[in-house]
């Protein structure tokens, strides 16, 4: 996954990314009037691969328009979390492109981390979602969703 593509899928979105010292999170997006700002603190991030995610997750948010207020309910927070993670995952971890890695031989999830140049982590997250919300069989190529990508 390329950096420069999260950019240009934040500004799709109407986006602007900050660095800033958050202080209660890595990373989070506000939504005014229609448009996205996301904050994220680049001090927190271990390293670019973190980073990436953690940009690719806030962009979720904002194509998702899955916002909330800090004083929301446990479970319209999980779920607006989940649809980003969603998002993101669809967007550039897609079981095709999961699929094409494995056929070059990544196979592992940190063979897999190294080839996107994600944190394995979001590597793992994306093959459960895969593998146990939407049944996809990496061994079989006819158990592709119809529908991999955002």
């Amino acid at each position: 996954m390329q950096l420069c593509q999260v950019y240009e899928d934040a500004r799709r979105a109407g986006a602007q990314i900050y660095a800033y010292n958050i202080g209660f999170a890595d990373a989070a997006t506000i939504e005014m009037n229609g448009r996205y700002g996301i904050f994220v603190d680049v001090m927190r991030a271990r390293d670019w691969r973190v980073l990436s995610w953690q940009l690719a997750h806030e962009v979720g948010h904002c194509a998702t328009g899955c916002t909330h207020k800090l004083s929301s309910p446990y479970d319209l927070i999980a779920r607006h979390e989940y649809k980003a993670d969603r998002w993101a995952i669809t967007r550039y971890l897609g079981a095709d492109r999961l699929r094409q890695a494995m056929a070059e031989g990544y196979t592992e999830p940190w063979q897999l981390a190294e080839y996107f140049n994600l944190p394995q982590k979001a590597v793992e997250q994306a093959l459960h979602y895969w593998t146990e919300c939407r049944g996809v069989n990496f061994n079989d190529e006819a158990s592709l969703p119809a529908e991999t990508a955002p």
